[in-house]
């Protein structure tokens, strides 16, 4: 057992210590038996949703049933919704809700009638014809008269200053540009109309032909009329001051259409995208832009929103929470790492160099760094030393519910190659003369012995396994006999379907070779090393998730594997990317949580900026040990009222942005948005990078190498 320990240190303090000897055994005695406490009640925690059983035994595992039931349920809604195979054609809830106070402005049902949408975008009249028979030969007639050819009773008196005209089949489109015009107040006619008994299609007729046959008999007429004001300012704005600006104003007393159950199924994959790539305030923003009813922005921003929460907030919940008699203390996790390694060190058959090892404890990561000398038995190279003890250390963290990424640095303090200290498979040291042979010739007759043994036992072994031997080797002296393996799975797509680690096959090979060999060991100590030729997934699965650092700060991370759906949901490469991201933004605001508790995570959620959203909420409320419910609750409540916020806010920002002529903009302010939420979590990462592992790289270069 080491006699070392290393000193207690607070975690949230980022410390270098090294182990110190001590005297008091009982200290490190009292330590261990905590640990194997801790240990058994963590090994032996009951039935595990997902992993030992599909029934939900807690709160937590209701809420991820929840979650999975209400995400089905609201997606699959949306899915049906948008393919029209259910209601496509029927505006009731739009209609039904136009006019409340959930959605203030009426619309009307323009189903089934052809109808003319118009809008003014960068100052020019949009104009768009809808409903018409795709089939039929349509034109459509724009005439516009100024102030003076209106009469003191609103009629209009004499020709239009101005006809446009366009033709073609179905609906139809067309743009009054503002400098075809003067500034002054304007009255417009829209026309549109059709012929369903022509198909042939009238685009290529001139505006002379097409406006006569607006006079011919059987023709479907719609007719529109709308007012626009024209002028120009020198006022400042967003963008400039005392710029001239000719601005363009629709007077239109037309409420918008319906939105028909189709159109809300299109719009509600729409907004999820928008939201998903730029944030919750990109989607508002589109959707407002659209005339997209508030309520139903607000409901598909909230519905992704209990999805996520209710999901992957308690599998979250599962990797990251440990109950408070599980924590371990800094003095703990020190003990922990200290008898791991010195359990690997005495498979390993090194020596490590107890006054030398350092362990850094920070909240971001575990960094250990272990200097060691080989021995006579040593016969794994400094890879494979590392590779051990990385994953005894692992496996350990797996069992205590660590998940700080773990970085280590293992320096072999001598030199593998000396004579005598290593055993060299290639060949054989050199037999010196000597008068008398005779115990040569009998040392060699046992030697044989015990190859032919080996060999036998060795070709059942790699049938057993169905392995193939890349290279296999024995050496014996007075004290040990070294067995060196080489295997390569023959299973095709072993990669995949070769369960068994080399450290199973290796616990294995030492079991079978000390039955057949017993005979020939004459209580010499039998070491066996195995390693796989062919990496497999088995081989290479021994972190949950690992982070590569980049040229600049170096560095390898890796995080405990977790089994069981969560585990696998959480911790593969694109999912570990993100959950590795909010909780380095949740570490970096837990200070703000810390103090204001409950009501301040509400309104971390709430506020209009960028990674502030549920899921960050909830991992904060992680880091900061607040209850399960309690953080539900607040992001909830918080997630709620942004979704409000946003929806019945973004129609009022757009007019603001229209009345300082900055309309234009839109499309570039939500281009903006999603840049903006690139370049944050890009950022995000960058840091989270650097204080990962620019900390350890100067940890790790002040350690002493022997």
């Amino acid at each position: 057992m080491v006699e070392d320990i290393l000193p207690s240190t607070p975690l949230e303090f980022d410390k270098n210590h090294s182990i110190e000897p001590i005297s008091e055994s009982e200290n490190e005695d009292g330590i261990d038996v905590e640990l194997d406490r801790i240990r058994e009640r963590r090994e032996n925690s009951g039935q595990s949703f997902l992993i030992n059983t599909i029934v939900p035994q807690t709160f937590v595992d209701y809420t991820l049933v929840f979650g999975v039931m209400a995400g089905l349920m609201f997606f699959g809604m949306v899915a049906i919704a948008s393919s029209g195979i259910i209601l496509g054609d029927s505006i009731m809830i739009d209609e039904t809700l136009s006019g409340t106070p959930l959605d203030p402005h009426d619309c009307i049902d323009k189903r089934g009638e052809i109808w003319i949408d118009t809008w003014v975008q960068e100052d020019d009249l949009r104009i768009v014809s809808h409903n018409v028979p795709p089939s039929s030969s349509s034109a459509m007639l724009v005439a516009v008269w100024n102030d003076s050819a209106i009469g003191s009773e609103g009629e209009i008196e004499g020709d239009a200053e101005r006809t446009l005209v366009v033709g073609g089949v179905g609906d139809l489109n067309l743009e009054l540009d503002k400098e075809e015009l003067v500034d002054g107040d304007y009255r417009i006619r829209i026309t549109v109309f059709y012929s369903e008994n022509n198909s042939t299609g009238w685009s290529e007729l001139s505006s002379e032909e097409i406006s006569e046959k607006e006079n011919e008999p059987l023709l479907q007429i719609t007719i529109k009329d709308l007012e626009i004001e024209l002028h120009t300012n020198e006022a400042s704005s967003f963008f400039g001051f005392g710029e001239t600006h000719r601005k363009m104003e629709e007077i239109d007393d037309d409420n918008r259409a319906c939105l028909t159950i189709q159109r809300m199924g299109v719009w509600g994959w729409i907004l999820m995208g928008a939201e998903w790539v730029g944030g919750r305030e990109t989607a508002m923003l589109t959707g407002g832009n659209a005339e997209i009813p508030p309520w139903y922005m607000a409901m598909v921003s909230l519905g992704m929103s209990i999805f996520f929460l209710c999901v992957q907030y308690p599998l979250m919940h599962r990797l990251y929470h440990r109950e408070t008699d599980d924590l371990l203390s800094s003095e703990q996790m020190d003990r922990l790492i200290s008898r791991t390694i010195e359990n690997a060190c005495k498979r390993l058959q090194i020596k490590p160099n107890l006054e030398s090892i350092r362990i850094q404890n920070r909240a971001i990561s575990v960094d250990v760094f272990l200097p060691y000398n080989t021995t006579r038995k040593t016969i794994m190279s400094p890879i494979e030393v590392k590779g051990t003890i990385i994953k005894d250390i692992l496996n350990e963290f797996r069992i205590f519910g660590e998940m700080r990424p773990l970085q280590i640095k293992t320096v072999c303090t001598d030199s593998i190659s000396s004579p005598g200290e290593t055993p060299d498979f290639d060949e054989l040291d050199e037999v010196k003369l000597s008068d008398d042979y005779s115990g040569f010739f009998s040392s060699m007759g046992q030697f044989g012995k015990l190859e032919e043994s080996f060999r036998e036992s060795m070709s059942r072994w790699f049938r057993k396994h169905d392995v193939a031997d890349y290279g296999s080797a024995i050496l014996a002296d007075e004290d040990a006999i070294f067995v060196r393996v080489i295997y390569k799975p023959v299973t095709k797509f072993a990669y995949f379907l070769f369960k068994p680690t080399y450290q199973h096959l290796q616990g294995d090979l030492r079991v079978q070779l000390s039955s057949d060999l017993e005979h020939l060991l004459e209580g010499r100590e039998l070491v066996v090393s195995a390693r796989n030729e062919k990496s497999t997934l088995g081989d290479r699965a021994v972190a949950g998730r690992v982070e590569q650092g980049s040229d600049e700060h170096s560095g390898e991370a890796m995080v405990a594997k977790r089994d069981g759906i969560p585990g696998a949901l959480l911790q593969n490469p694109f999912m570990g990317d993100i959950l590795s991201s909010v909780e380095y933004v949740a570490h970096k605001n837990r200070k703000r949580i810390d103090k204001y508790g409950f009501w301040g995570l509400i309104v971390f959620v709430w506020i209009p900026f960028m990674a502030s959203g549920v899921l960050v909420g909830a991992m904060l409320g992680l880091v900061a040990r607040m209850k399960f419910q309690r953080v539900l609750a607040a992001c909830f409540i918080g997630g709620t009222a942004a979704s409000v916020t946003w929806a019945y806010t973004a129609r009022g920002i757009i007019e603001v942005m229209e009345r300082y002529h900055a309309e234009a903009f839109i499309p570039f302010i939500i281009l903006l948005a999603v840049g903006f939420t690139w370049l944050k979590i890009r950022d995000n990462k960058r840091h989270r990078r650097e204080e990962l592992f620019k900390e350890s790289m100067s940890f790790f270069a002040g350690a002493p190498d022997s």
